[in-house]
C-alpha cells in the first residue's frame, strides 16, 4: 500500500513538467488556481515566468506537493540566480546598500507586480519610503518627481559613478526636465552657482521656500555677495526692490543673462519698468521716470549714455535718491566740491569754483560765472532747484517749475541767442549774455 502512495505522488508530481522537461507555469501547472495562480495575477509578471518555473527553481526530488516538504528549492541563490539573467549592478562607484548585500527582493517581488520592474509598492517612492525616511519631503513645497513618488527620475537605483546614485551630475541631471534652464546655460553670461551645481541654491526634495529655495531670495544671495550685505548694513537708504518677496531677482536673472551682472534687461528698460509711475511713501515722493523723459525734449546725457546707474546705485546708498555719490538732500547747502561729488563726477568743478570764467559754463555774463554765484557760500543752492536731473523740455535741463517747500514756483526761463533770462519767485527778471559788448575806444582827438 505504502509503494502505490509513493508512486501516485511522483507521477502527481510528474504532472508539472512538460515534456522538454521545464516546470510547467501555465494555468494547469505551477499557476493553476489551486496552487500558485495568485503569484502571476498582477499585471507586470516576471518574464522568466514565461520561460518556465525551472528557471529559478529545481526539484529537490521529494513529492510536491506536500504538507511541510519543501518539494523545490531555488537554482542559485540570490543574487547569483538574479545575474543570470539580469547585469551585475554592483561594479560602479558607488553602490546601493541592498545590491551591495545581494538582497534584490528588499525592493522586487520575484513573479508579479502592479509596479514595473517588479517592484514590491507602487509608485517607486513607497519602496524607497521603508528605508528612507525624508523628512525634508514633508516641507511646504515639493520637488514634483517626490511628490510624484518618482525617486528614478534622478536617482538610479542600484549604482552610480556620481554621489547619491544620480543618474547624471546637476546641471546636466535639472534641465533634462527644466528646458528653460537649459536654454539659460547657453546664455552669455551664466552664474557660476548655475555652472557649479544646481544645488547651491536649491533643495532637491522640498523646501520652505518657493523654488525650492534653501533661503529666502535675499538671504541666499547675501550668503554669497556678503560685501552687499555689508553695504546694506551702513546705508540710510535701500532701495524697495531689495526688501519685497522677489528681491534680488526682480533686477537679476538668477541663472543667466545676455546682459552684464545678470540683469533681466538693459539698465534704463529695467529701472522705467519700475518708475513708471509715481510712488509716495511718508513725505517722501518719487516722481514718475518714465513719464519725464517720455514727454521731454532733452534728456540728461547721462542717462543716454550709461543708464540710471551712472549716478544711482541700484542697491543701497547714504546718499539721497540712492545716489552713489554725495549731493545734498535739501534745497541748500555748503558750497564744496565733495557735497555736490554726484554732479562733478561728470561736470567740471570749475563751475563752482571759478568765479570769473569764460570757459567753465555758458551761464554767465561776460565772465562772471553765474553758476558760482548762484552756488556759492554757506546756502549753496543745489542743482536740482534750477536744473532737472532726468529729462526737461528746456535747454540746460532747466525746470519749469522748482519745489520750493510746499510752493511749486515758476522759473519762468526764456533762452536767446546768446544767453537767457529768468523771473523766478525768488528775484525779478534777469537777463545774461554771454558776450559782453566791448565799449568802442575814444576817439582820437586830432592835433
Amino acid at each position: 500500500m505504502g509503494n502505490r502512495i509513493s508512486l501516485i505522488l511522483v507521477i502527481l508530481t510528474a504532472i508539472f513538467f512538460k515534456a522538454n522537461g521545464q516546470i510547467d507555469s501555465g494555468k494547469n501547472g505551477c499557476a493553476s488556481i489551486n496552487c500558485h495562480g495568485n503569484l502571476i495575477q498582477q499585471e507586470v509578471v516576471h518574464d522568466a515566468l514565461k520561460r518556465g518555473c525551472d528557471k529559478c527553481h529545481q526539484s529537490t526530488g521529494l513529492p510536491h506537493p506536500q504538507k511541510d516538504v519543501k518539494g523545490f528549492t531555488m537554482v542559485n541563490s540570490i543574487p547569483a540566480l538574479c545575474y543570470k539573467c539580469h547585469d551585475e549592478n554592483n561594479t560602479q562607484r558607488i553602490v546601493h546598500s541592498p545590491v551591495q548585500k545581494g538582497n534584490c527582493m528588499e525592493c522586487h517581488t520575484p513573479h508579479s507586480s502592479p509596479e514595473s520592474y517588479l517592484l514590491k509598492k507602487n509608485p517607486t517612492g513607497a519602496v524607497c519610503a521603508q528605508c528612507h525616511n525624508l523628512e525634508s519631503a514633508k516641507k511646504r513645497f515639493k520637488h514634483e518627481p517626490v511628490s510624484k513618488g518618482e525617486c528614478a527620475k534622478c536617482h538610479d537605483p542600484h549604482q552610480s559613478d556620481i554621489d547619491r546614485l544620480l543618474i547624471k551630475s546637476p546641471p546636466a541631471l535639472c534641465v533634462k526636465c527644466h528646458k528653460q534652464q537649459a536654454e539659460e546655460l547657453k546664455m552669455e553670461n551664466v552664474h557660476p552657482p548655475v555652472q557649479d551645481n544646481c544645488l547651491n541654491c536649491h533643495s532637491q526634495h522640498s523646501s520652505n521656500e518657493e523654488k525650492l529655495l534653501d533661503l529666502t531670495t535675499q538671504n541666499l544671495c547675501l550668503s554669497c555677495h556678503d560685501d552687499m550685505q555689508k553695504k546694506i548694513d551702513k546705508a540710510n537708504t535701500v532701495h524697495a526692490a531689495l526688501n519685497d518677496k522677489r528681491s534680488c531677482i526682480n533686477c537679476h536673472s538668477p541663472h543667466a543673462s545676455n546682459e552684464k551682472k545678470f540683469l533681466l534687461k538693459d539698465t534704463k528698460t529695467l529701472c522705467l519698468s519700475c518708475h513708471d509711475r509715481t510712488y509716495t511713501t511718508g513725505a517722501r515722493k518719487v516722481n514718475n521716470i518714465s513719464q519725464i523723459l517720455q514727454k521731454s525734449k532733452n534728456i540728461h546725457a547721462a542717462i543716454e549714455k550709461v543708464g540710471c546707474v551712472g549716478c544711482h546705485d541700484p542697491h543701497a546708498s547714504s546718499n539721497p535718491f540712492l545716489l552713489s555719490r554725495s549731493f545734498p538732500a535739501g534745497s541748500y547747502a555748503s558750497a564744496t566740491k565733495e557735497n555736490f561729488a554726484a554732479c562733478f563726477s561728470c561736470h567740471k568743478s570749475d563751475l563752482l569754483e571759478k568765479a570769473v570764467t569764460t570757459t567753465a559754463t555758458g551761464f554767465r555774463n561776460g565772465d562772471k560765472n553765474l553758476h558760482a554765484v548762484h552756488i556759492n557760500g554757506e546756502k549753496g543752492r543745489s542743482c536740482i532747484i534750477c536744473h532737472n536731473p532726468h529729462g526737461s523740455n528746456n535747454d540746460h535741463l532747466i525746470n519749469d517749475k522748482t519745489q520750493f517747500g510746499s510752493w511749486e514756483m515758476p522759473l519762468r526761463y526764456k533762452p536767446i541767442e546768446n544767453g537767457g533770462s529768468c523771473a523766478p519767485g525768488c528775484h525779478a527778471e534777469r537777463k545774461y549774455e554771454r558776450v559782453v559788448a566791448i565799449p568802442a575806444p575814444p576817439p582820437v582827438q586830432k592835433k
